[in-house]
This record gives structure tokens, C-alpha cells and sequence, in this order.
């Protein structure tokens, strides 16, 4: 649901979608909008995309449920790319996205020069960091700025102050080492280019200082055997400062992640969105900011911060590894011959006799999570001690369980 505050404008929660199984689940776990790309020109090649057919899904899909369709046309084109992109644009054409997102002020004009008429959104890879560039960019038909991640909440309310135009932020996810993410470090250490879509994710891999004439002699940098991330960054969340945004007059909040799990699209999702709603609608949040901040440490992440560029406290380092409390299990397809019985995707292994939990969209302010047991699992019609990853089985419960279910086990 999208809610109103007092601005007038309408808060969105965008949310990621690297495939349709992921869209599907990101609308029904309260996502406004989702973003999403094609097989080409989008920054995220290595996800699954969206084939043709799989766009036109999409878009049935959501139009049914109510949610926005947001296209990425953002990876940034060279000189011999611009007639297979007008291709591409041609063979889109004629889906109708709410929103297309550029980085390229080259793909801007093929758009228009194809006669599309879809909102534009401005991506964060153009580093919008005050009004002026705000108004350039409105001027020229662009509907939506996501804004760099660098651009402080003091600045965000100078630039409220100065425009009525819509501005995005991120809200939760991966955050790069380079400015507005345009990294160059991938295509030099692996020949992917990151502004193409192929980031090899260099600033994740460990490192480890060698004296120049004792090759292979290497000395840790901070206290990992194997090597130190010395570039990576922590991760971003903003759910504690959340109220602060809205009150600056943010529109829309982006959960980063397309290449990331299901069970991460559907938890983060849920939580921003109840919290979006809990907030704007006046509601003290003491009482739920631990469930927020409980089920947000429950996706896989690096240490979170809300602290970019030292914009609230003093600069300091720290080690960033990654942080698993849950691992995710698999989903709910359709129910059995009754509602203690379910079909299950798996993802990761499910053993009879185990006790696992499910997540589920919040509906209102009532969160419906619970633990479920084990009581058989079946595989090709015969019964299994355990459900074996990337399969669809039906799995026998202890008791009845509602659709949208996505599972996880805690470590």
C-alpha cells in the first residue's frame, strides 16, 4: 500500500527483482514498485533477468497486484553499442513499464527518440548531489532522481526545500567503494566492466601486503589468516534513521540487492514496508523497532551502518565479514490435499523431523511468523529423509500453513 504524509507526496518501497520468481515475491511481500532488467544493458548481467516473455508476466503480474514496474536501461553505453541498444529499445518498446532507469544520458535520448513516454528515473550512478542538478534534469523530462548514496539528510532537506521533484534513495543493501558505484577496479583486476554490468565484486576479496623482492611472502594487513578485505564496505541500513527521511521528504526508499536471495527480497521488503507504514501513519515504534532490526539481522549481510562519509560520527575501521543467522530453506508453491500439507521449492536442504520457521507478508500490524515441524517429506511419490535443494517436494506439517510462506532455519 502506498500512504500519503503530509507533503502530499507518497512513499514507495522499491524493492529488487534479479528474476520473476523474485518480482513475485517482492510484490507479495508489500513492495510498491519493483525494478528489474532484460537480458542486456542493465548494471546486474550475472541475475537471472527477465527474458521477453518473462517481462510480459512480470507486468500481468503486477498490474494485478498493484505494483509499479520499474525497467533498468542504467549500464552506460560505448560508441559501438548504440545501434544494438536502439535494437533492444526497439524490441521493448512496446511494454508499458511505469519507469525506466537510465545512467546514460545516451540511452535517455534513444528513449525518447523511440517515442516512449514511461517516467524516467535518473540512477544514482549520475551522482546527484544538489537541487540545481535536479532542476537541470526535471527540466528535461526526467521524472524521478535517485540520488548518489554520498548525499547527507541535511542536504536531502535543503534539496526538499528547492524542488517538489521526486527523489529516491537507497535504503538497505550493499554499499561500493567507489563514488555512486561507477568502480573501475573490477575491469582492471578481472576485465569486467562494472559500468556494463559485470562487476566481479573485486572490493569483496580478501588481500594481504607483500614486501616487493619476497613474492609470496604475505603478511596479514589486520587479523584474517586467509587475507583481509581491506576495500570492502559495510553494508547500509537505514531503519533506525528511517523517520528522519520520510520527515525530509523522501518518496521512494530502494532495498539494493537483485543478485542476492528470495528469502532477502521477501524479509527485507516486509520489514520496510511495515515500518514505512507504522511510521507515517503516527505510531510510536518502540515496539517494533527490535522485531525491525531482529528480522533485518536475520538476512545474510556484512556489519550494517548508517554512516556514509562520516556523516555522524567519527571515521573509524573496522572488519566487515559477513554475518549469516539464517539460512534459507525454500518457499511455498501451492498447497497439498489440505493446509497442513504444501509443494515447497528448496533452495537448501530440509530434513524430516526438523523443526523450521516461516516468514510471512505482515498484513495490518499483525506478524504472522511461526515454527513448523517436519512430519514427512515426499519426493517422486516415496518418502524421504530429507529434501534435496533446487527440488519441489511436498512437505507434511504439524499443522496448517498459509500461502506466501518463504522458510528458513536459524544457525
Amino acid at each position: 500500500m502506498t500512504i500519503s504524509i503530509d507533503n502530499g507526496n507518497n512513499i514507495e518501497i522499491v524493492s529488487p527483482a534479479g528474476n520473476l520468481e523474485k518480482l513475485k515475491i517482492a510484490v507479495r511481500f508489500g513492495a510498491d514498485a519493483v525494478y528489474f532488467g532484460g537480458k542486456r544493458f542493465n548494471l546486474r548481467n550475472n541475475t537471472g533477468n527477465l527474458s521477453l516473455q518473462e517481462i510480459e508476466e512480470a507486468l500481468t503480474f503486477c498490474k494485478t497486484h498493484r505494483a509499479r514496474t520499474i525497467f533498468l536501461l542504467n549500464s552506460f553505453l560505448h560508441e559501438g553499442e548504440i545501434r544494438e541498444a536502439e535494437g533492444y529499445i526497439e524490441e521493448i518498446k512496446d511494454f508499458k513499464f511505469d519507469a525506466f532507469v537510465v545512467s546514460d544520458p545516451g540511452m535517455f535520448v534513444l528513449l525518447k527518440e523511440k517515442g516512449i513516454d514511461s517516467n524516467i528515473h535518473l540512477s544514482t550512478q549520475f551522482s546527484i548531489l544538489n537541487h540545481l542538478s535536479i532542476k537541470f534534469w526535471n527540466s528535461l523530462g526526467i521524472n524521478r532522481i535517485i540520488l548518489a548514496r554520498e548525499t547527507t539528510l541535511d542536504e536531502i532537506k535543503s534539496i526538499r526545500e528547492h524542488t517538489d521533484a521526486e527523489i529516491e534513495i537507497f535504503v538497505h543493501g550493499a554499499l561500493c567503494i567507489s563514488y555512486s558505484g561507477r568502480c573501475l577496479l573490477s575491469r582492471y583486476l578481472s576485465g569486467r566492466d562494472a559500468n556494463q554490468g559485470n562487476c566481479s565484486h573485486p572490493c569483496r576479496w580478501n588481500y594481504a601486503l607483500v614486501e616487493e623482492k619476497r613474492n609470496g611472502n604475505h603478511m596479514d594487513i589486520i587479523e584474517y589468516a586467509s587475507g583481509t578485505e581491506i576495500l570492502s564496505s559495510k553494508d547500509l541500513c537505514l531503519i533506525e534513521r528511517l523517520s528522519d527521511y520520510i520527515s525530509a521528504g523522501v518518496n521512494a526508499f530502494k532495498i539494493e540487492g537483485r543478485m542476492k536471495s528470495l528469502y532477502y527480497t521477501a524479509n527485507t521488503t516486509r520489514i520496510y514496508s511495515h515500518a514505512v507504514r507504522v511510521l507515517t501513519e503516527g505510531c510510536i515504534n518502540g515496539n517494533h523497532m527490535p522485531f525491525w532490526l531482529s528480522e533485518l539481522d536475520l538476512v545474510s549481510h556484512r556489519p550494517y551502518t548508517d554512516n556514509l562519509f562520516n556523516e555522524f560520527d567519527d571515521l573509524e575501521f573496522s572488519k566487515v565479514p559477513y554475518i549469516r543467522k539464517a539460512l534459507f530453506l525454500g518457499y511455498y508453491l501451492r498447497q497439498g490435499k489440505d493446509k497442513t500439507e504444501a509443494f515447497v521449492k528448496t533452495f537448501n536442504p530440509i530434513y524430516q523431523g526438523e523443526e523450521i520457521e516461516a516468514i510471512f507478508p505482515i498484513q495490518g500490524d499483525t506478524v504472522q511468523d511461526d515454527k513448523f515441524h517436519i512430519r514427512e517429506i515426499i519426493e517422486d511419490e516415496e518418502s524421504v529423509e530429507m529434501a534435496q535443494p533446487g527440488r519441489e517436494c511436498l512437505i507434511k506439517f504439524d499443522k496448517g500453513i498459509n500461502n506466501d510462506a518463504v522458510f528458513r532455519r536459524r544457525r
